[in-house]
């Protein structure tokens, strides 16, 4: 019976590959950072990515033939705040887990992302240099590194992800929402361009390569280049709501103590050349898929 081990099984990713994973046949072992309890029918454990003693223990005793890595610490500001707890979670532990998989003939499928590069060009395929401004793109880098060295492994680069949270605490998805509703003022960045891909269909599309034979770099992006505020104005006009809350605002508007990457958009090509039968929703489409407008 095929074993999957999912990281960040809690996480707004996790989420959507634990609903996914539901009613499949083959047992799933759901890791989170501190969350218990019962998701989408699987038991939650949590394992102190910190930990490299603990994560060994734990993997041994799980015996995956399958891991998606998706945790992470993923918020920019926190990992700039605290660089070397970025290290130990998206580099050191993503290099146990790896090596792990590679001793016990594990497939391995590690969630990267879209910062891993400069977005000095943008539409970047996977060829093209990593180059990241930020601690949290340094350190999923160095785990990228990590990462291809195992057999059987696979880099998954995935874009800006959009959707409903499953999670019970609202992402930026939910609160853009609520303050469409609300009427509420919300400042997106009008310079700033990414290639956003719903969660449904990106823990589909990771799942499927967790089932394939390839390897290497995978980019795993949506099919549109957009800003943020392009994001907005279309969720407005979806659901037919004015989109007059939603204020232009440029990189320059916004000191930060790190560079933000101009164009992170990702060249989705191989993907879709290899996985020709997955769905590819545009945003208008993916938000039908969600229920949030009517055909």
């Amino acid at each position: 019976m095929n074993r999957t081990l999912i990281t960040g099984a809690s996480g707004q990713l996790g989420c959507y590959l634990l609903r996914e994973l539901q009613g499949r046949s083959g047992e799933v072992i759901a890791w989170s950072g501190s969350k218990r309890g019962d998701l989408f029918g699987h038991v939650l454990r949590p394992i102190d990515l910190t930990d490299s003693a603990a994560i060994t223990v734990a993997f041994t005793e799980a015996r995956p033939d399958v891991v998606l890595h998706a945790a992470a610490m993923a918020r920019v500001a926190d990992c700039f705040a605290d660089p070397e707890k970025a290290r130990r979670i998206n580099t050191t532990a993503t290099a146990t887990l790896a090596e792990l998989s590679a001793c016990y003939g594990a497939r391995f499928v590690f969630v990267s992302t879209d910062l891993v590069f400069n977005g000095e060009r943008g539409h970047y395929d996977e060829q093209d240099p990593v180059s990241p401004l930020s601690i949290y793109g340094q350190s999923k880098a160095a785990a990228e590194a990590a990462v291809l060295t195992a057999p059987r492994a696979v880099v998954a680069r995935i874009s800006l992800l959009y959707g409903p949270s499953l999670m019970g605490r609202p992402g930026f998805f939910d609160e853009q929402l609520a303050a469409l509703h609300g009427g509420r003022p919300v400042s997106l960045f009008v310079d700033e361009y990414r290639t956003p891909l719903d969660l449904a269909t990106a823990a589909r599309a990771l799942l499927a390569l967790a089932a394939s034979d390839y390897t290497g770099i995978l980019h795993i992006g949506g099919p549109e280049r957009m800003s943020r505020l392009e994001m907005g104005l279309r969720l407005a006009k979806s659901l037919g709501l004015s989109g007059d809350g939603f204020i232009a605002r440029r990189r320059d508007q916004a000191p930060a103590p790190e560079p933000r990457p101009r164009d992170v958009s990702l060249d989705s090509s191989l993907w879709r050349k290899n996985f020709p039968s997955l769905a590819w929703p545009s945003f208008e489409e993916a938000l039908r898929g969600m229920g949030l407008i009517t055909p």
